[in-house]
């Protein structure tokens, strides 16, 4: 049967050549989609709204073309329905977090191929005060940096570039109290950073997360205390090989639900995916196999 799929692209991603994978990105959905309806992001909140203008109008396939950026916002627009259509990725970032955990093709001709797959991966979607994410929530300068690595960094160092990162941030000692309430516990203390994650790795790197799952139902909690030198040099190894959760300078758990708050009630930022998010205090839970995401079949 015949099924419908709409096509949202950014045009300024992939140093603006995004529109030119319009033509390539039809033909190779025209045999399997008799529907195809393709959107122009403009501004701010347009991938999002496209989404759901999809899912209202009960497309099939909902193909996001661009970088995490577009990708967030489409998910957004996805996520708000019980059932939404499929979603298919194809990556024009610096970064392609999603891409990346998914084991999606980075290249755009590759991804498209994947695109009259009937294969397909589930996971989880994290929902924090009406904002949706697939990654990491965080909050906290220290996870802010993560974020901010340069891509060149990123390449020459690998994981250190990541550590030294977090490092400078950690170092100067800017914590925070908290409250991390779940159904089964509560847990009250001074962090440096709070990193929420869905996935099987952070920031690319799998061995903090190596138990994850990207569609078992949990987050994994993450807050990590005030440190010294000595401490972040003797963590260093264990995000080489795995351990880092097993730290005495981290505070680890895994849970369905959480409400975070400082407890002086002060209004910090959290950040989403790579993006501003929501202010504390937040209400965070799972909502297990949300999104069904066009992958490779391994």
């Amino acid at each position: 049967m015949k099924q419908s799929a709409m096509i949202i692209i950014n045009p300024s991603a992939g140093k603006e050549k995004a529109a030119s994978y319009e033509g390539v990105i039809k033909e190779e959905l025209k045999d399997k989609y008799a529907n195809l309806s393709v959107k122009y992001t403009q501004g701010a909140g347009d991938a999002t709204k496209f989404a759901r203008e999809a899912c209202q109008d009960n497309f099939d396939l909902v193909v996001s073309l661009g970088g995490d950026g577009t990708v967030n916002e489409t998910v957004n627009g996805l996520a708000s329905f019980e059932t939404p259509p499929m979603l298919g990725i194809i990556p024009l970032g610096t970064v392609n977090m999603l891409a990346r955990v998914l084991n999606i093709p980075i290249k755009p001709e590759k991804a498209i191929k994947l695109l009259k797959n009937d294969y397909y991966k589930e996971i989880d979607v994290g929902l924090a005060n009406g904002k949706y994410f697939t990654n990491v929530l965080s909050v906290g300068q220290a996870a802010k940096a993560i974020y901010d690595v340069d891509i060149e960094d990123k390449t020459k160092l690998g994981f250190l570039a990541y550590v030294n990162a977090v490092g400078k941030e950690i170092l100067k000692d800017d914590v925070f109290s908290v409250r991390l309430e779940t159904d089964e516990e509560t847990w009250e203390g001074e962090v440096s950073v709070i990193i929420i994650g869905l996935l099987d790795s952070l920031a690319g790197l799998k061995t903090i997360l190596s138990n994850g799952d990207i569609s078992d139902g949990i987050m994994h909690v993450i807050a990590i205390k005030s440190i010294h030198v000595s401490d972040l040099i003797s963590m260093t190894p264990s995000l080489v090989f795995g351990g880092i959760i097993e730290s005495e300078n981290i505070v680890y758990f895994k849970t369905k639900s959480l409400k975070l708050d400082t407890l002086d009630n002060s209004q910090y930022e959290s950040n989403i995916d790579g993006d501003e998010g929501p202010k504390l205090p937040l209400e965070i839970k799972v909502l297990p196999k949300r999104l069904k995401v066009v992958s490779k079949e391994e």
